[in-house]
């Protein structure tokens, strides 16, 4: 558990005994009534992104960080609250650019902006608060009870490669298009509503991959009090993530620990029950391991032996 989540259980969770709250172990809070989720995600220029980053892909990408809340619950978005906090310096061409951005993607995901917030500030500040709808249900567990089997959707570690490319250009050898596909996946991630939707009647849990898939697992399997175990050889990696491999065998224990640890991927983590089967027409979607008795997270490489990490995840702090 990183000290984000220490700190939240330590000083916020007493505050929040509440139902509707899911005890801060959620992706989102549940109004069960109203049938109503709802999520929020802040960007602080220099924490989570650089000045020199396009403000129409920055507003994109803090709609999707959101809207993977949204999926992870298996919700429908609905619209949003907006807080953005600016130097003077940065007014009507930032916001000119900014407001494009979100416009372009409210309709790509049906979305409508409800109110929110403006000051100045030194550094960009941005906020958003996300409402989703249910039909009478959502992911609310947070563990697992049985020895079930691991899944994620997409493929993991694009972002933080993508990350890495783009604060240390000359740490790997990599091609252009590839380059530019993991800083594309790092910039825009895909929320996956639609799959978050389609789980509902067969996921155990689901949460998404926004700290690095070793502190999600980890995460869980602390709350279940069982060992998640996963295998590197099913790992689904992109084309561009194994170019690195090939182009780098000297670094192929930094990858991994990027593409494990890195984190950004947005993309959903679930579990399956040996009960619960996935829907046949669900693509995209690999197992990569299973939970069992013990504590903690252990990774296998092809020969099954163990592969030990020194980092663990995203932390804010």
């Amino acid at each position: 558990m990183n000290n984000e989540k220490k700190l939240i259980e330590k000083y916020l969770l007493p505050l929040a005994q509440n139902k509707e709250s899911l005890f801060l172990k959620n992706d989102a809070a549940y109004f069960k009534n109203q049938n109503l989720v709802i999520s929020t995600d802040m960007m602080i220029e220099d924490k989570h992104f650089k000045k020199c980053i396009d403000p129409n892909l920055l507003a994109k990408k803090l709609i999707r960080i959101n809207l993977s809340d949204i999926a992870a619950m298996g919700a429908v978005p609905e619209g949003f609250f907006l807080n953005i906090a600016l130097p003077k310096s940065k007014t009507q061409g930032w916001l000119k650019n900014f407001t494009a951005g979100l416009k372009l993607d409210m309709k790509k995901f049906n979305l409508k902006l409800y109110g929110g917030d403006m000051s100045s500030s030194e550094k960009i500040f941005l906020s958003l608060t996300v409402l989703g709808k249910t039909d009478s249900y959502c992911h609310k567990k947070n563990y697992t009870n049985s020895n079930s089997s691991i899944f994620v959707t997409g493929c993991i570690g694009d972002a933080g490669l993508g990350y890495e490319l783009m604060s240390n250009g000359l740490f790997f050898n990599c091609s252009t298009k590839s380059k530019k596909r993991l800083i594309q996946k790092l910039l825009l991630p895909e929320p996956r509503l639609s799959v978050g939707k389609k789980l509902l009647n067969n996921a155990e849990f689901c949460t998404d991959i926004s700290d690095g898939l070793l502190e999600e697992l980890s995460f869980i399997a602390h709350q279940s009090n069982k060992q998640a175990n996963i295998f590197l050889d099913k790992i689904p990696l992109s084309f561009a993530s194994k170019e690195l491999f090939m182009k780098n065998k000297r670094k192929v224990n930094d990858i991994w620990e990027i593409i494990l640890s890195g984190g950004e991927d947005y993309e959903l983590l679930f579990c399956l029950s040996k009960k619960q089967k996935l829907e046949k027409n669900l693509k995209g979607i690999s197992k990569i391991g299973y939970f069992s008795s013990g504590k903690g997270v252990r990774i296998f490489d092809s020969e099954g032996k163990e592969f030990k990490t020194k980092r663990f995840g995203f932390s804010h702090f």
